[in-house]
C-alpha cells in the first residue's frame, strides 16, 4: 500500500519534501519505531478526537507520550472525547486499521500538535500502512503545520484513571 492516496496527493500539491522509509511490519508505535531504527520519541501518532457536536479533530504527539484528554479540553476550550473505531475506520478509509497519518488536512479534519514535535530535527509519521513511514525534516514538518495550533498536550496526569491514551 505504501503512502494513504490522499497523504501523497496532500503533501504533493503542497509541496512538502519529504522521504519514506520502509520497515517489516509492525502494529504499534513501538515496534514501528524498532522496526525502522528510529527514536520512539521522533515518531509522531495521531489520536482522532471529537467534540459534543460531531465535528472531529486530531491531536498529533510523540508515540513516546500519551495525550491528556483534559489538557486537551483546556487548550481547546470543548468538551472532547476519543473517537470511535469505527468512526476513525470511516474517516481513513484509505489508510490500514491502525496506521492514520498524522495529516488531518488531507482528510479536511483540523490539528492540534505538542510542542514536543517542533523541537526535534527530524519527524516520522505512518504513511498509512503498517510498513512504511513518511520522514519530514524539521522544516517541513513546520511548514506541514502551518496555522495548526499548538500547545503542551501531553502532561502528566493528574490522579490514575486520568483520560490519557
Amino acid at each position: 500500500m505504501s503512502i494513504a492516496p490522499k497523504v501523497s496527493q496532500f503533501l504533493e500539491t503542497h509541496n512538502i519534501p519529504f522521504d519514506t522509509i520502509s520497515h517489516t511490519p509492525s502494529h504499534s508505535s513501538v515496534q514501528t519505531a524498532i522496526a525502522a531504527e528510529v527514536p520512539l520519541s521522533s515518531v509522531a501518532k495521531a489520536v482522532i478526537l471529537k467534540d459534543n457536536i460531531d465535528n472531529y479533530f486530531m491531536a498529533v504527539v510523540p508515540a513516546s507520550s500519551k495525550v491528556h484528554l483534559k489538557q486537551i479540553r483546556k487548550v481547546t476550550q470543548n468538551s472532547v472525547n476519543l473517537a470511535s473505531e469505527s468512526e476513525v475506520n470511516r474517516q481513513f478509509s484509505d489508510c490500514q486499521f491502525g496506521a492514520i497519518p498524522p495529516i488531518s488536512q488531507a482528510y479536511q479534519m483540523s490539528t492540534i500538535w505538542d510542542d514536543h514535535l517542533g523541537d526535534i530535527p527530524d519527524v516520522y509519521l505512518e504513511a498509512g500502512d503498517h510498513e512504511t513511514l513518511i520522514h519530514l525534516h524539521q522544516d517541513a514538518f513546520q511548514h506541514l503545520m502551518t496555522d495548526q495550533p499548538h500547545a503542551q498536550l501531553c502532561v502528566p496526569p493528574e490522579k490514575p484513571g486520568d483520560d490519557n491514551y
